[in-house]
């Protein structure tokens, strides 16, 4: 790397080149015209000489010049760079590296009711998850604990029989979920329109839209990207909620390349599976990559939040077991009741079956105390040492 005080010092050179140059060049004009009035001999003879000395100069300096400059903007660009190069090793040395600690997870940081949670931020949902990582048992999730409290459409051309409630509008073919993203914008404005003399007193029936695989919509629906736009920014105050599903966090996956600022400010961003712990190493949180460690399904990140992604039979409305309710803990038992509403049903469900419930449970990171308190009434003794080896195997 060169120092400034060395370019400048090039740099004043080539200035002054240009004035020798300038100089060079006139004591040539005036040795010539000297030349035209002197009568012939040896004076004239060298006055011509001497002109056409300093023309070569002059030439000689100004091609330098030129060349000089040439290189000097290079080496500027190049000593930038190795600035650069040097600032960027200085901040990786690991004699100046600062690491801030992670603060470990604890109970109160883990959101454990993902639907509450999104429906307190009033924003619409984009899950990120690669195959396999749980994207469609979370979209059940919501199908669930929402089908009661809001109209629900899915745009899936992966669509096959039984893979959402029959509550749920399916549109399945490409043409037809392009007439259903310009029903829902010819919808939205109507919405627009009927809020806007009663502002807040307008309340609309909620809509949520769920749309799978994003990217292969995008390939084959030319309104997707204005449905996004239109419904990202608009929907939210006329209650049209999206579920855009995604196996990347990119703009240009959401159909909204070039309008990142979108995603980022319209939608709660869900990370599932080996997708939240890549979220977790960018974010450079070892505690989140830890606990995201400890079980091998059911949690995630969610604002890159910890949440727990709950078991679809422990949170489904028909459910005889409404397990939901159960919210890990590490204070003083309390009562069956306190914990969850028990159905009398509960009695009846098999021993085989109350393992696999906690079990799963554990997995999800759910206190063991009160699973087995509330699965097998069971709050001590040697009982409650023989279930907790069983629900660890």
């Amino acid at each position: 790397m060169f120092c400034n005080t060395f370019i400048q010092d090039l740099i004043n050179y080539r200035n002054n080149s240009k004035i020798i140059t300038g100089i060079s060049l006139i004591n040539c004009g005036l040795c010539f015209a000297s030349a035209i009035v002197t009568p012939n001999g040896f004076t004239k003879l060298s006055v011509t000489l001497l002109g056409l000395l300093n023309g070569v100069i002059g030439i000689t300096v100004s091609q330098l010049d030129s060349s000089l400059n040439t290189r000097l903007e290079d080496l500027q660009l190049t000593s930038r760079a190795t600035s650069k190069e040097l600032l960027a090793g200085y901040l990786k040395d690991s004699s100046i590296e600062v690491t801030i600690p992670s603060t470990p997870i604890t109970e109160a940081d883990i959101i454990t009711d993902i639907v509450g949670y999104w429906k307190a931020q009033e924003k619409h949902l984009a899950i990120i998850g690669g195959t396999g990582d749980g994207k469609s048992h979370t979209v059940k999730v919501f199908i669930s604990a929402l089908q009661n409290e809001y109209s629900i459409a899915a745009y899936d051309v992966d669509f096959a029989e039984n893979d959402y409630p029959k509550s749920v509008d399916v549109k399945y073919t490409y043409p037809e979920i392009e007439l259903a993203f310009q029903d829902d914008m010819e919808e939205l404005e109507n919405r627009i329109e009927l809020r806007r003399p009663l502002g807040n007193r307008y309340v609309p029936e909620k809509r949520l839209i769920i749309g799978e695989e994003m990217p292969a919509l995008a390939d084959e629906c030319e309104s997707l990207g204005l449905w996004m736009r239109k419904m990202s920014k608009r929907g939210r105050k006329v209650g049209m909620f999206i579920v855009a599903i995604a196996q990347n966090d990119t703009a240009e996956n959401f159909a909204l390349k070039g309008d990142a600022s979108i995603l980022k400010s319209n939608f709660c961003l869900l990370y599932l599976g080996n997708k939240a712990k890549n979220r977790a190493k960018q974010l450079k949180n070892e505690a989140l990559q830890e606990w995201l460690n400890g079980a091998s399904k059911g949690r995630g990140l969610i604002d890159d939040k910890p949440v727990i992604i709950p078991a679809m039979s422990l949170i489904n409305p028909s459910s005889s077991l409404p397990i939901g309710e159960i919210k890990d803990s590490t204070k003083s038992p309390q009562s069956i009741a306190e914990v969850a509403e028990v159905p009398l049903e509960i009695a009846q469900i098999s021993e085989e079956s109350r393992l696999k419930y906690a079990q799963i449970l554990k997995a999800e990171g759910h206190s063991k105390t009160k699973i087995i308190k509330l699965l097998w009434g069971v709050e001590g003794g040697a009982k409650f040492t023989e279930l907790s080896k069983l629900i660890d195997l």
